[in-house]
């Protein structure tokens, strides 16, 4: 017999239940707190602003759910569960993958109505994301000219940049930890073999394959990061042009375009084994060498300290 009172109860969202204990989806989400987030039509400088608001809190929820699978992705790979591991990354490329048509989902603002609420942005920018550096940390990324960047100064003068320090002590304790790279070259060093030599040997029937299906799954991953990155440069430049500064005054178009392709990616020992197999099977041949790179695009590195955007 039910200790709780039968009698009729009206939850916050507005729905009336048989007992106040029972589950019910409105408080299993916690949705009268979800949707109050968002602001009214009284608290926005224009109708597109709750667009641009709403999308923006889509990609931290779903960030929330990339810091949940990361670490699992490592704690899969440490135990030698290869299958899970990949799964887990398959999960992940998905979510990324979702990105891109979101960036689309501003592209449908109307320029006066973005351009209505714009300015009151300043200095925000998605740059100061607490969530997508450790993503990005947790997947694999550990340029020193990343942390560099993350570790900007804030200056003292209010009309200059950088505006905020991002470097935080969560990050610290990710940087100093293993990430989805590490814990995947770990795997492939216990097995003995180089992903170079897993791919020749899966594709001649020498075993090998579980580790091959896991960096397709990683690369997918990667690759979709990369994706979204050049998305975002191209809604960019669709909603303010490409001369117009960022609201944290980056140089805009420009910066997010050597993000998307001149960031290194989190799995470079992967990419690296698509050239060393294709020269082995060439006889050892030696690659091509580089063309010199352009000044401008040299990458993280050069780019100037106010250019601080996702």
């Amino acid at each position: 017999m039910s200790t709780h009172d039968p009698s009729p109860y009206v939850l916050p969202c507005g729905h009336t239940v048989r007992d106040a204990a029972q589950t019910h989806y409105c408080t299993y989400l916690h949705l009268p707190q979800l949707l109050s987030l968002q602001p009214g039509p009284d608290k926005v400088r224009h109708p597109e602003e709750h667009l641009f608001v709403v999308t923006h809190q889509a990609f931290e929820l779903w960030f929330t759910q990339l810091r949940v699978d990361l670490p699992r992705i490592i704690q899969a790979l440490d135990a030698d569960d290869l299958a899970m591991g990949a799964w887990l990354a398959q999960r992940c490329t998905r979510v990324v993958r979702m990105f891109s048509p979101m960036m689309r989902m501003l592209e449908t603002m109307t320029l006066g109505g973005f351009y209505a609420f714009r300015n009151h942005l300043v200095p925000a920018s998605g740059g100061e994301s607490g969530q997508w550096p450790e993503i990005e940390v947790l997947s694999g990324a550990r340029e020193p000219e990343f942390r560099r960047y993350l570790q900007s100064e804030i200056s003292p003068d209010p009309s200059s940049v950088p505006h905020t320090y991002l470097w935080t002590d969560r990050l610290a304790e990710l940087w100093d930890q293993p990430s989805v790279a590490s814990a995947a070259e770990a795997a492939f060093a216990r097995r003995g073999v180089t992903p170079a030599q897993a791919y020749e040997a899966s594709h001649l029937g020498g075993g090998h394959g579980d580790l091959t299906a896991l960096a397709e799954a990683l690369l997918d991953y990667d690759e979709e990061v990369r994706i979204w990155r050049f998305m975002h440069a191209r809604t960019a430049e669709r909603t303010v042009g490409r001369e117009t500064p960022g609201t944290a005054n980056t140089s805009g178009v420009r910066f997010l375009e050597r993000m998307a392709t001149h960031r290194q990616s989190f799995f470079p020992f992967l990419w690296d084994a698509r050239t060393e197999l294709w020269q082995r099977m060439q006889g050892g041949a030696p690659a091509r060498p580089r063309l010199p790179a352009s000044a401008e695009y040299l990458g993280i590195e050069s780019v100037d300290p106010a250019d601080r955007a996702v």
